[in-house]
């Protein structure tokens, strides 16, 4: 059980060292005597510290059923001897943590980048269910971390890691003007122009309400860019956020940024560099659709429920073409996985296990396929999917196994 600070325990007068279930193991008068004691019971009893516990959190950072199934998953394979040996101690602590249904906000920073960098481990030929070898320690690893087994599942943990941290962000900005990233669909020009590409997009857009942002939605009013867009500050264009990946730069000439009647409009020549000529051509195939911008607040404005905030005036940083949108649409359909199992009265972990089975290949068991099927008939009895043969089980539950799909896209 982690450890936490606190500065409104009713049972200290200053600063307290308590248990995540509010028991408190010492008092202090400042905080960073607190911060010492919390530090130094996590060491010894080889656990994370919890950090300050913030009780106006709205952001919820519980993982969702199938992120529990991955863990539960990894660390099945892990107790199996199948971990290889690039495991700490720490992704073991975690993923027990995930299973158990929680994850800290420091932890879903991490998994976004996690995923990123060690996607590509699942391309190994023992990533496939159909080796001998598998699975390979890199799909252990992944599972661990919530990512499934899959590709597409590790970019649904992945698009949710992002969503949540973007909501903590905008969270944390309202109390000390944390930076924020926003993203919107750029409508992408790209133009051959001379030896090089120039990429025409928008990094944002005006009175378009954003998605959910943890219990509010967003607007930007027109003229939010002016300040910013008259301080002549270097803004640069990047990759996904990095800034380790510039693709161009106002000060350089490279980059124009204006504001016009739809919103921040980028002019850019992209570099005859690696990552400029990957650009380029994500762009010309369509593969990519997003930008994003990377901003602080220097004046909003709320509405009286603090449900709808508009962005007046801000503090622009950067601009980036991203790959992976920080409000996908993909966090429903995580989501809808416990939508479903509640409304067909079963265990949401048994159904994110089963699912999970389903998505890797692997055989279910008769609990598991009766679970699948009673999910199915219990909430589309009239939902069909195009008349197919009647024929052996296996052809059933693969029947079953699309009107699960439906039914996930639509709760």
């Amino acid at each position: 059980m982690p450890y936490f600070i606190s500065d409104s325990n009713p049972d200290c007068n200053g600063w307290a060292v308590e248990k995540e279930d509010g028991e408190v193991i010492g008092c202090h008068d400042t905080k960073q005597s607190a911060i010492d004691q919390m530090v130094a019971v996590s060491i010894a009893e080889g656990i994370e510290p919890g950090g300050e516990r913030d009780e106006k959190r709205q952001v919820n950072l519980e993982p969702p059923s199938y992120m529990r199934a991955s863990a539960r998953r990894g660390l099945e394979w892990y107790s199996e001897g199948l971990g290889g040996d690039g495991l700490v101690d720490r992704t073991i602590r975690e993923a027990r943590l995930m299973a158990e249904g929680t994850v800290s906000a420091d932890k879903w920073v991490r998994i976004a980048a996690w995923i990123a960098r060690h996607i590509g481990d699942l391309d190994a030929p023992d990533a496939n269910p159909e080796s001998e070898n598998f699975p390979s320690a890199g799909v252990v690893a992944m599972a661990l971390w919530g990512g499934g087994t899959t590709k597409r599942s590790a970019r649904r943990a992945q698009a949710y890691a992002e969503g949540v941290v973007t909501r903590l962000e905008a969270e944390q900005e309202r109390a000390n003007m944390k930076q924020e990233t926003r993203n919107f669909d750029a409508d992408f020009e790209l133009r051959a122009e001379g030896d090089g590409m120039t990429f025409v997009g928008y990094a944002a857009k005006f009175n378009s309400p954003s998605e959910d942002l943890g219990g509010f939605v967003e607007t930007i009013e027109p003229g939010a860019f002016r300040r910013s867009l008259r301080s002549r500050n270097d803004v640069k264009l990047l990759v996904n956020h990095d800034t380790g990946r510039v693709l161009a730069s106002t000060r350089s000439g490279t980059m124009k940024l204006y504001e016009d009647e739809v919103g921040l409009r980028v002019e850019a020549s992209l570099p005859n560099t690696s990552d400029g000529r990957d650009m380029a051509e994500l762009l010309r195939r369509g593969d990519l659709s997003k930008m994003s911008f990377g901003f602080s607040v220097i004046k909003d404005s709320w509405n009286n429920e603090m449900t709808q905030r508009t962005l007046k005036s801000v503090r622009l940083f950067e601009a980036s073409i991203v790959a992976f949108p920080a409000y996908a649409a993909t966090e429903a359909m995580v989501r809808s996985l416990d939508k479903v199992a509640t409304r067909a009265q079963v265990d949401a972990d048994a159904l994110a296990d089963a699912v999970l089975k389903l998505e890797e290949g692997s055989d279910l068991s008769d609990t598991e396929a009766e679970l699948i099927k009673k999910v199915v008939d219990t909430l589309s009895p009239v939902t069909q999917v195009e008349e197919e043969p009647k024929a052996e089980e296996p052809n059933l539950l693969d029947l079953k196994r699309k009107q699960l799909d439906l039914l996930l896209k639509r709760n």
